[in-house]
């Protein structure tokens, strides 16, 4: 068994002076992660013999694949995975911190150690194939976080006086959190909200863009957007997103209002005359957003994690996503921004780096929550008013 390994410790990486101290921890827990994962496979292992003796149906359940960073780069989707139901949209504040992942690594080594003990003892091997399986997928979770908190404490380095300004909007909405917490002061609360929602939730048209009128009052809005995605599959799972979240909304019926999402195919031997890259190879994200000619709004793979350009682009990383964030994404191709808010605790050069502060459900509609949320009659209208001409006339 792996009962003699230990966690590494910041010690280790000392060498790496050049470092910033939440990049040593980082790599620790790393190596961490690794530790966790190589006990995991000796009750793989271990499971694995018992089963096929006693249980050989249990075997299904039994799938072990490697933890690794996840892989990006030119050509790589991500996977898409089911909505979560709609549910009420409220202010919440969630954080990301590297000292909380430090903690649950111990957790998980302690479950995983455990679970390895009992192995060869217990009578009954189901309850400890369950066991396995939700070890497996917390370690998964630890690793999805452990990857995200990589990208934003970079993203808080490359840009200080971006998320300084943020941290001043994260004080006012924990003010309004706390006054709606007491039940106090509506008026106070509802001034707040307005001066957050004006922060973080602004819309601009997007060039180009203008609503059909059609016969008994109907309005389209006829969408052209480039990409060198050939899975017809992820284009229908986008699609499908799209009209989902916007077009089948009760208020884009009431307004008998929806979105006509066409692509435009531009394969990547057009793009790139002299050989496309490999798939999987990192590549410039301007540079190859700049290839993109006469692309007015644009879909396309390459990026570290999925973003979007108001009025301009969607970047795919290869992080799992919903087909209702991707919905959430081509609103941004609409005008939209986002309306959540993203700063941080500490500081860049603590021992853990920052804690990441998150705040969605500052507004109750897709924008604001990207997971819950729902288009609602506000989108619906500032689509109408920016892009139907005949309510501009």
């Amino acid at each position: 068994m792996v009962l003699s390994l230990v966690f590494m410790t910041a010690s280790n990486f000392a060498h790496a002076t050049q470092l910033q101290p939440w990049e040593l921890k980082h790599q620790q827990l790393q190596q961490q992660r690794d530790v966790v994962f190589a006990c995991l496979e000796e009750v793989h292992a271990a499971l694995v013999a018992r089963a096929q003796d006693e249980a050989p149906a249990l075997l299904i359940r039994l799938s072990l694949d490697a933890p690794q960073t996840r892989a990006s780069g030119y050509g790589l989707l991500p996977v898409i995975r089911d909505d979560v139901p709609h549910s009420a949209v409220v202010p919440t504040q969630t954080f990301y911190s590297l000292k909380w992942l430090e903690e649950r690594f111990v957790k998980e080594f302690q479950k995983a150690i455990k679970l390895a003990r009992q192995v060869p003892d217990a009578v009954e091997i189901e309850p400890l194939v369950t066991s396995f399986e939700q070890s497996l997928k917390q370690l998964r979770n630890l690793e999805d976080n452990l990857d995200y908190h990589e990208q934003w404490q970079n993203a808080v380095v490359r840009s200080p006086v971006y998320f300084r300004n943020k941290n001043k909007l994260v004080a006012l909405a924990r003010q309004m959190n706390m006054l709606i917490t007491n039940n106090e002061s509506p008026q106070r609360v509802a001034e707040l909200r307005e001066q957050l929602v004006q922060s973080v939730a602004s819309f601009r048209s997007t060039s180009g863009l203008s609503i059909l009128s059609l016969n008994e009052g109907q309005k389209v809005l006829p969408v052209t957007v480039c990409t060198d995605i050939e899975d017809q599959n992820f284009l229908q799972d986008f699609h499908a997103g799209v009209q989902e979240a916007f077009t089948r909304s009760s208020p884009a019926r009431a307004h008998r209002f929806s979105v006509d999402l066409k692509w435009r195919m531009i394969k990547a031997d057009i793009l790139y005359l002299n050989g496309a890259p490999d798939h999987g190879t990192r590549i410039s994200m301007d540079e190859h957003r700049a290839l993109f000619e006469d692309c007015p709004l644009v879909l396309t793979t390459g990026a570290s994690s999925t973003s979007a350009m108001v009025g301009d682009r969607i970047f795919l990383g290869t992080e799992p996503v919903s087909r209702r964030t991707l919905a959430h994404e081509f609103g941004h191709l609409l005008g939209f921004e986002d309306a959540y808010l993203r700063g941080y605790d500490g500081e860049p050069g603590d021992d853990y780096g920052v804690i990441v502060v998150e705040w969605t459900g500052l507004t109750a509609d897709l924008m604001g929550d990207s997971a819950r949320g729902r288009v609602n009659e506000v989108m619906i209208a500032a689509l109408i008013t920016a892009y139907d001409e005949s309510v501009l006339e």
